[in-house]
């Protein structure tokens, strides 16, 4: 699959996508047929199930009930061109914009229709009329950020980059906006500015689908070997290979020789830099990942490599410090974050640092279970015991038989218990009991369990 045809599927599920993955299941019961955000979530959920008829059932009806909501009507042209009735819809909505110039729903509808058909100027043309008759900012910004998808999609980066950047100025806390504007404005040769748009994303709670098109557009930012002749990328690849084949001491002459052709290539000096760390050449490593550094200030690789050379040589203020300066060019990278948030709660005073660094990382990457377990211990370490409490129930109830996870949660039960009294103190007591017996019968020689079941039973 060509780089263009890959990135045209990623903007046509940008295009198409709801505001949040519906999450509802299909046997749920029918939203009530007045209320048109219910309905709009069915039609989603229906979408999800491969269930297009239905779900443009859904859709018809949120429209009759709010024929301005803009989700319906995406849902609605995706379930159409599904079924193979993309063309029905587009022609209605050309006829309604025809008795109604000032109809920017059916601009919208039609802009939409004409580019899933494909007709890349023709959406354009729609979407720009869209744009003048949508009156409410949300579905202003809506329809220029689609606008800005067609003409990227076109490879009209520098006509993109105006309607994209309005959408971002209308609603600033859309994490979805924000990657798009990024692509274009690294087409455009501004890749301080890309990378700028993508860091506050792990804030603006992005859906999973959200954040996984912001990662890899940030790795997109960031790949090591960027701007590299290929001859060289080749050379560079190789070494790498020896890299992860754990074999530094192989690395190191194709990567001596293509310095010698190439002396300032950054990252040639950052992956014998790597292997000199690997071979315990602590001078060379350290003298070569600062060159590396030198050459390629925007890199964030040297930078995480001099982190960890330091972090390796018991220097933590100093990883600390080269750690945030790689998330500074990479701020998406799930694990540096990590890393950082472990060295910082190695420190006394460090846990408030690691919790912000994990939150972003966990918003990143919703589903790992073992960065949200590490979430929660930072947070009950006296940080925001609540939050942790919290999210120790939620993964608790997503993993019944995790050993660990239930000892964590009856831990943190019990320090809570402290500030309880009568009932509710005798609730808590009872629900930690439980969970511990629980790890005791998954782990029979738990120690720890066994420790605490004893303080809990004593009251």
């Amino acid at each position: 699959m060509s780089a263009r045809s890959g990135r045209q599927r990623i903007l046509a599920a940008l295009v198409f996508a709801g505001s949040q993955l519906a999450t509802a299941c299909a046997t749920a019961p029918r939203a009530d047929s007045r209320d048109p955000i219910g309905l709009t979530e069915q039609g989603q959920a229906d979408l999800l199930a491969n269930k297009p008829a239905v779900a443009l059932e859904s859709f018809e009806a949120a429209l009759h009930a709010d024929h301005k909501r803009l989700a319906a009507v995406r849902g609605r042209i995706e379930a159409a061109r599904r079924l193979g009735r993309l063309s029905q819809i587009a022609s209605a909505a050309e006829l309604q914009a025809a008795q109604d110039p000032n109809d920017g729903i059916a601009w919208y509808t039609l802009g939409l229709c004409r580019f899933a058909a494909g007709d890349q100027a023709g959406a354009v043309a729609a979407l720009g009329r869209a744009v003048e008759t949508l009156q409410d900012t949300l579905g202003q910004a809506d329809a220029q950020y689609r606008l800005g998808i067609a003409l990227f999609n076109d490879e009209k980066f520098a006509l993109a980059r105006g309607p994209l950047e309005r959408a971002v100025a209308l609603n600033p806390k859309s994490a979805r906006y924000r990657v798009p504007l990024a692509s274009c404005v690294d087409r455009l040769g501004d890749r301080k500015a890309a990378i700028a748009l993508l860091a506050p994303i792990p804030e603006l709670s992005p859906t999973p689908e959200e954040a996984k098109l912001a990662m890899q557009t940030s790795r997109v930012l960031t790949e090591p070997f960027r701007g590299v002749p290929q001859e060289s990328r080749a050379q560079l690849e190789q070494a790498l290979g020896y890299l992860l084949r754990d074999a530094p001491g192989l690395a190191v002459a194709p990567l001596e020789a293509l310095l010698e052709k190439l002396p300032d290539l950054g990252a040639a000096h950052a992956l014998l830099g790597l292997a000199a760390q690997r071979l315990d050449e602590a001078g060379r490593a350290m003298t070569e990942l600062k060159r590396a550094a030198e050459l390629s200030p925007e890199a964030p690789q040297p930078h995480v490599y001099l982190a960890e050379f330091y972090a390796g040589h018991a220097r933590p203020e100093l990883a600390l410090e080269e750690y945030n300066a790689a998330l500074a060019r990479d701020p998406l990278d799930v694990a540096t974050l990590r890393k950082l948030a472990m060295l910082e709660l190695e420190r006394p005073t460090g846990a408030p640092a690691a919790v912000v660094s994990l939150r972003k990382a966990v918003a990143l990457t919703p589903d790992d279970d073992a960065l949200g377990l590490l979430l929660a211990r930072a947070e009950l370490s006296g940080v925001d015991a609540a939050a942790g409490q919290t999210r120790l129930e939620k993964l608790a109830q997503k993993r019944p038989d995790d050993a660990e996870v239930l000892l964590r949660l009856a831990m943190a039960l019990l320090d809570a218990r402290s500030q309880l009294q009568g009932d509710a103190r005798t609730e808590m007591t009872r629900r930690a009991v439980q969970l511990t017996q629980k790890v005791l019968t998954l782990q029979p020689d738990n120690a720890g369990a066994s420790r605490l079941l004893t303080a809990l039973q004593k009251g």
